[in-house]
């Protein structure tokens, strides 16, 4: 019997248990010994044949193992067998001459590599797919799959056997539609003790290659998701509902507070039942929390319940009836735009009512999600939506602008807005270029940054023309929505103190009118990561702070405000302006450097929200 097992990419450590077994048990053991770590044939019994494959021929390897038979041989293959292992024409060969064979898995090197690097692959945002491949070389590549004609996907992509054509591997690269500053990293050896791990872009890694010696036994990978945090993985969501676990989604986890750039973070779907038989109803739908409300019982009262989770909560449930529920929010009600959602649910499972919120909030499509769960539990789940515009299925825009992220600055523009769809008009608009829009939307000939104009019914702006004091709307003006799309680039001496950072934040916001709701994440260069004021600044504001090296800034594409000094001290003209530009996805300056004493400010606006 032969044994195909994966050897893993270096790290002895990493061969499966089941391979390790087969080692230990083998007659004779047949070994990639240019690739596969000969750490591994201490694994092997006494008396073992051990032959190193890198020197025989296909006839040899077989002939190894007829000799072998009715014993137990191990073809130990490097990485995983089921990528570029050559055994395809083994088997072919053991078939020819009856010989029963199975193979075992192992951990590939790009497996390996992404472990070294501390990152997935799969980025929620930046990459839902892998692209494993190989550059043409003496064994080639059919033409369908070209790194070219595979390139134009833009999703993360590792290239095996090709470190020695990285030049010609970039060039292709970029012809096929990655951007040459997009990132990309070397891995030499992964997992093995002398692995090295370059960090450079598409457009430079033939050079990062030549500079370092590498030519063989090195993985290129190449993508945005390189660049860090996209967005959050729904799977451990406590909104998001899974075969094993009942949760429910959250419609208005970041809501904030209207006219202001604090943030009320709100979590958790609490319910509560008003009898016994809508407390098990609940217990089966798995709640955050699940109160039962009863006066004889001396239970927590009905409005110290309410009052406590209204400000705290994503949703609230009510498993009773719906003029109870009604009353018990009815004095604790601010508005559209920071009421959570809230539900009814009658105590036999028969109608989901969403009685608040039912766009902002999440209400109606939290709704269609319980009743789709009652329904699993043998009970009727009728979703009880009222919203003329989701039963005519009309835009609803405040639903669309918190599924993007974006602020509602004006909530009570919003009935005008769906008015006017309701009627069969359309709706006039700035939005950002080349997002999705339905067809009662139109965008000809308004531009998403113009200026307040009658005209228009909705505008998505990042900054106010006239600087915000708060935003004057003109009467019959459009409803404003604010998009996170605003990356700030900082730069500061160093011990600069966190108030100093802090107020040179807030004096450039005030200056150049950009809403602080629209900035979405902060960037400096690698020498500042340790700056304990810059780094306490962005915990405070609650923006997460990406840093880069001095070689990626100098590529950032634009005209920055570079300047001899900054590049004597840093390695690149400008640090705020590039880092801006960088994190923003090669974003546009829409706020150039400004000085404020020891710290420096720019702002850039991502080209697609």
């Amino acid at each position: 019997m032969l044994y195909f097992v994966g050897a893993g990419p270096g790290d002895p450590d990493l061969i499966t248990v089941k391979g390790k077994k087969l080692l230990e048990e083998a007659d004779t053991v047949i070994y990639a010994g240019s690739l596969v770590n000969p750490a591994l044939l201490s694994c092997c019994r006494k008396g073992a044949r051990i032959l190193d494959s890198s020197r025989m021929t296909l006839p040899e390897i077989v002939q190894a193992v007829r000799d072998t038979e009715p014993g137990i041989t191990v073809r130990l293959q490097t990485g995983d067998t089921s990528l570029y292992s050559a055994i395809t024409e083994q088997r072919e060969e053991l078939d020819r001459l009856g010989i029963a064979y199975k193979t075992v898995p192992g951990v590939s090197s790009f497996c390996a590599a992404a472990a070294s690097l501390n990152m997935e692959y799969t980025v929620p945002g930046r990459s839902q797919s892998l692209i494993l491949t190989r550059a043409a070389g003496r064994t080639p590549v059919p033409e369908t799959e070209s790194i070219e004609k595979l390139a134009v996907h833009r999703t993360a992509m590792v290239l095996f056997l090709s470190a020695g054509m990285a030049e010609e591997v970039s060039r292709s690269l970029t012809a096929g539609g990655y951007a040459p500053q997009t990132p990309a990293v070397i891995v030499c050896r992964a997992s093995w003790p002398d692995e090295k791990k370059i960090v450079c872009t598409v457009g430079t890694l033939g050079r990062a290659a030549q500079e370092n010696g590498i030519r063989k036994t090195a993985l290129l990978i190449v993508g945005d998701f390189l660049n860090g945090a996209g967005e959050k993985s729904r799977l451990y969501d406590p909104s998001f509902t899974t075969g094993y676990r009942t949760a429910l989604p959250s419609g208005g986890k970041n809501l904030h507070t209207r006219g202001s750039g604090a943030g009320i973070h709100r979590e958790g779907f609490h319910a509560c039942a008003f009898t016994d038989r809508g407390y098990a109803l609940g217990e089966k739908l798995g709640f955050d929390s699940l109160t039962r409300i009863s006066r004889s019982r001396g239970t927590v009262s009905l409005s110290d319940w309410t009052a406590g989770h209204m400000g705290q909560s994503s949703a609230l449930v009510f498993i009773g009836a719906a003029q109870i529920a009604v009353r018990a929010v009815a004095g604790l009600l601010k508005g559209k735009t920071e009421d959570p959602a809230v539900l009814v649910i009658d105590e036999d499972g028969q109608f989901v009512i969403p009685v608040l919120s039912g766009h902002a909030g999440g209400a109606n499509r939290q709704a269609e999600i319980l009743s789709e769960r009652l329904r699993g539990l043998g009970r009727e789940g009728i979703p009880v939506i009222t919203t003329a515009s989701d039963r005519r299925h009309v835009f609803a825009v405040d639903t669309w602008a918190v599924s993007h992220g974006m602020k509602i600055e004006n909530p009570e523009k919003i009935k005008d807005v769906t008015s006017r769809l309701l009627e069969g008009e359309m709706v006039k608009g700035g939005f950002p270029p080349e997002m999705e829009l339905p067809d009662q939307v139109d965008t000809e000939g308004v531009l998403w940054e113009s200026g307040y104009a009658e005209r228009q019914q909705v505008q998505v702006r990042f900054r106010d023309p006239e600087a915000r004091k708060p935003v004057d709307f003109p009467e019959g003006g459009p409803l404003l929505l604010i998009p996170k799309a605003i990356s700030i680039g900082i730069g500061c001496r160093r011990y600069t103190p966190e108030e100093e950072i802090e107020e040179a934040f807030q004096n450039f916001l005030k200056e150049t009118g950009i809403f602080r709701e629209a900035v979405r994440d902060l960037a400096s260069i690698d020498l500042k990561k340790e700056e304990k004021g810059l780094l306490a600044f962005a915990e405070k504001e609650g923006l997460p702070i990406v840093f880069y090296t001095a070689d990626r800034l100098k590529e950032a594409e634009g005209k920055f405000s570079d300047s001899e000094f900054v590049r004597k001290i840093t390695g690149t003209g400008c640090v705020c302006e590039r880092a801006a530009a960088v994190q923003a996805e090669d974003g546009q300056i829409v706020s150039p450097k400004r000085i404020f004493g020891r710290v420096t400010v720019a702002a850039a606006v991502r080209r697609k929200l």
